[in-house]
Order: structure tokens, then C-alpha cells, then sequence
């Protein structure tokens, strides 16, 4: 099995490798709130019911991404992510209290300030990276990042499906103590240099406003300026738009087609978390020419394990698609950043990477929304296979239409950061 600690010619430097422990605590939080506020509602209500509720705590974090980004280039990243993560621990704590009396209204609305107050984090955890992690070693630091997503899938699901089991405010507490732990190890890292020069100058409140808006249309004029982080952009929409629904639709068909319990959703999510782990590491040490065509690659692959988890005749069955299909994500998220940001300007790296993340999540919302509905006519194994297929189909897509032209500038982009045009 692959290591689970930060490489050591990676992290050397001890700022990095608080950020990176910091991470940790935030990814296992995630990952263990999601998997048990989807067994709580799902053992008082139904699939519709968990659809309506991850609907209603994610929506808000919509609305503050695109800001998010822009806060990220413009002000402390340090100050952002720990007012983020206070807020956070709140939230947290309110849907244990919620949860304890059984009210799901209180308990969404206390999931979509949850979920508000994380739209800070990406954005600003993006630039405190690259501000301290050199230019050469950013591969490595993204696809340490991103096989946080496969470790701490296994210490949400295994954390959730035991503690679940006794109590799910219980769980939600502890969600809650990994993200003070986040938020202790984020206290001892130094800030970056800001990335905007200067102090701002005192302005009256509807010149700032003009101001705040310009620099949000120029963070989405960017990504038309970089045709490479625009293709991202864009496959990151269709599949937000076919796998919104990923983690309900994983605990539906598990419990209500396959007849699993919470131990069984635990194992899938400990099993998927592997699958991840693995191939984030190992896309670590791709090499740079063939990022882009595995990144399309691994998008077919994904499609099509999607739609064999499905297919699968019985629990074990569907845990191998699942594996298959994992594997392939871990490729993408491993690499997704690295595509994203590497052609395009510091300034505005914040707020691409908020309109990437904002773009997935809002098609991911609507498709959240679609699922509710859908499941009323048809079945969700039937909703699953089309995704799967879909999904194969856009990563072919992809690659004809933009990563097989973008494989020069991608390249030439290692030899000099870019400059703004």
C-alpha cells in the first residue's frame, strides 16, 4: 500500500507539511459528515429525502465560491481559511444538536452554513500551496493533495459507519474535533507573501463595489484568456452535471437495491478510498507528456466503472466496478489541479480555481435537484448506467477536442511561469 505521510523531498519545509496535516483534518471531516448525515436521514426518510437535504446544504456555497476565489488573490489566505474553518466547527456542532432531536430542516440548514464557510478553503489552500511549495515540486504537492481524498475517504467511512451505528450526533462531534485539529495545525502556518502588490488605497463604498466586480469578471475572462484551464472547466461541468448525485446514489443502491447497512456503506467507502489513494500517488510520478492524454483517458475508465457498479449482480460485484472506477478518479483529481493552473498566472489562480470548483458544483447541485425528481420515474440503476456512459463519452470528447491540441503549451508552460496578458 502506498504511504500515507507526505513525501519527505516534498515537505521538507514544515509549513507545507502543517498545510498538508491541516488538509487531512479537513478531508476526513468532509468525508465523515457527508457519509453520516446520509445515514441519518436515510434511516429516518428515504433516497429523495437525502437528495433534498445535500441539495439545500450546498446550495449557499454557491453563491460565496466565485468571492471565495477572489478573496484568495486579494487578501490573506491565512485569515480566510481560519475564519472558514471556525465557522465550520459551529455549524457542525448545531447539526449534532439537530440530529439528537430529529429535525432534518434544522439539520440542512446547519449542513448549508457547513458548506458555505468550506467554499473559503479550496481557493485559498490553492495559494498558500504554490506559496510554499516550489514550482518544480507542484505535481507532487497537487497529487499529495489529492490523494488526501482517498485516505480520508476510509477514515470518514470507517469513522461514520461505527460511530453511526451508537449515535450520529456522536459522529458529528467528532467531525467537529477533526476540524479543530485542522484549524490548530493551520494556526502554526506561515502566510505566503499576498499575491496582490500594495496596500489598498481607502475608497468610497460604490467605487470599491465597482472595483469588487471587475476583478470578479476578470477571474472568469481568465479562462477564456487559457483555452487548456477553460477545457477543465468545462469537462469538470458535464461530469458535475452526471455524478451530482455520486454519494446518494452510492448509499441508495448499496442499502435499498443491495440490501446493505451502514457497515456495508462504510466498507464501499473504505474501498473506494483505497482505490483513490493508489492512483493519486502513482499519478504523482507520472510523467508531464502524458498527463493529458491518461487525464482523458481516465475519464472513459470512470464512465464505464460508473456504469458497472450498477450493473453488478451483487455487493461484491459492484465493490470491483466501484475499485475500477476509483482508481480512475484518483488519476483525475491527482492531475485536475496541475491541467487547471498550470498555463495560467498566479493573480489569478484563486479565482480560476474557484470557477472551476463553483462551475462543478453548481451543474453538481443542479443534477442533485435532477435526482430527486428523476428517481419518481426512473430507477436508479437505470439513472446510473446512462451517467457511466455519458461520462465515457465526454472524456472522449475531450481529448479530440482540446487535450490532444493542448499538449505544446502544456509542456512549454514548465519552462517560465506565465505572464499576464
Amino acid at each position: 500500500m502506498p504511504a500515507v505521510t507526505p513525501d519527505p523531498s516534498l515537505f521538507r519545509n514544515l509549513d507545507a507539511r502543517r498545510l498538508w496535516y491541516a488538509s487531512a483534518c479537513f478531508s476526513a471531516a468532509f468525508w465523515m459528515l457527508h457519509i453520516t448525515v446520509a445515514l441519518h436521514v436515510l434511516s429516518v426518510a428515504d433516497t429523495a429525502a437525502l437528495a433534498a437535504v445535500q441539495l439545500t446544504g450546498a446550495l449557499p456555497a454557491l453563491l460565496l465560491m466565485p468571492i471565495a476565489g477572489l478573496a484568495a488573490d486579494k487578501l490573506s489566505v491565512r485569515k480566510l481559511a481560519l475564519t472558514g474553518a471556525a465557522v465550520q466547527i459551529a455549524a457542525v456542532v448545531g447539526a449534532a444538536a439537530s440530529a439528537q432531536r430529529g429535525g432534518l430542516v434544522a439539520l440542512a440548514l446547519c449542513f448549508a452554513l457547513q458548506g458555505t464557510a468550506t467554499a473559503l478553503w479550496p481557493p485559498a489552500r490553492q495559494q498558500w500551496l504554490y506559496g510554499v511549495v516550489g514550482e518544480d515540486l507542484r505535481q507532487k504537492a497537487n497529487a499529495a493533495i489529492g490523494s488526501l481524498n482517498g485516505i480520508m475517504t476510509i477514515v470518514g467511512a470507517v469513522g461514520a459507519g461505527v460511530v453511526s451505528i451508537w449515535s450520529p450526533a456522536v459522529a458529528m462531534l467528532a467531525v467537529a474535533g477533526l476540524l479543530a485539529l485542522g484549524l490548530v495545525q493551520l494556526l502554526r502556518v506561515r502566510a505566503p507573501e499576498p499575491v496582490a502588490a500594495g496596500r489598498p488605497k481607502p475608497e468610497r463604498l460604490g467605487a470599491h463595489l465597482r472595483g469588487f466586480a471587475a476583478d470578479l469578471r476578470a477571474g472568469f475572462g481568465a479562462t477564456r484568456r487559457y483555452p487548456l484551464a477553460q477545457s477543465v472547466i468545462w469537462i469538470g461541468i458535464a461530469w458535475g452535471f452526471i455524478g451530482g448525485g455520486y454519494t446518494v446514489m452510492i448509499n441508495g443502491h448499496i442499502v435499498e437495491d443491495l440490501g446493505g447497512n451502514s457497515v456495508a456503506v462504510a466498507v464501499v467507502f473504505c474501498c473506494d478510498g483505497l482505490a483513490v489513494l493508489g492512483a493519486t500517488v502513482l499519478a504523482g510520478r507520472l510523467r508531464r507528456s502524458a498527463h493529458l492524454s491518461a487525464w482523458g483517458l481516465c475519464y472513459v475508465v470512470q464512465g464505464l466503472g460508473w456504469a458497472a457498479f450498477f450493473l453488478a449482480p451483487n455487493l461484491i460485484g459492484a465493490v470491483a466496478c466501484l475499485m475500477v472506477m476509483r482508481v480512475a478518479s484518483g488519476y483525475i483529481i491527482a492531475l485536475d489541479t496541475t491541467i487547471l493552473l498550470e498555463t495560467v498566472p498566479k493573480e489569478f489562480r484563486g479565482r480560476v480555481t474557484s470557477v472551476h470548483i463553483t462551475t462543478y458544483n453548481a451543474m453538481a447541485r443542479i443534477s442533485l435537484a435532477a435526482l430527486g425528481a428523476a428517481l419518481a420515474a426512473v430507477s436508479l440503476v437505470g439513472l446510473g448506467v446512462a451517467a457511466g456512459l455519458i461520462s465515457a463519452a465526454i472524456g472522449v470528447a475531450w481529448w479530440l477536442t482540446a487535450g490532444r491540441s493542448a499538449g505544446t503549451a502544456y509542456m512549454d508552460a514548465q519552462r517560465a511561469e506565465p505572464v499576464t496578458r
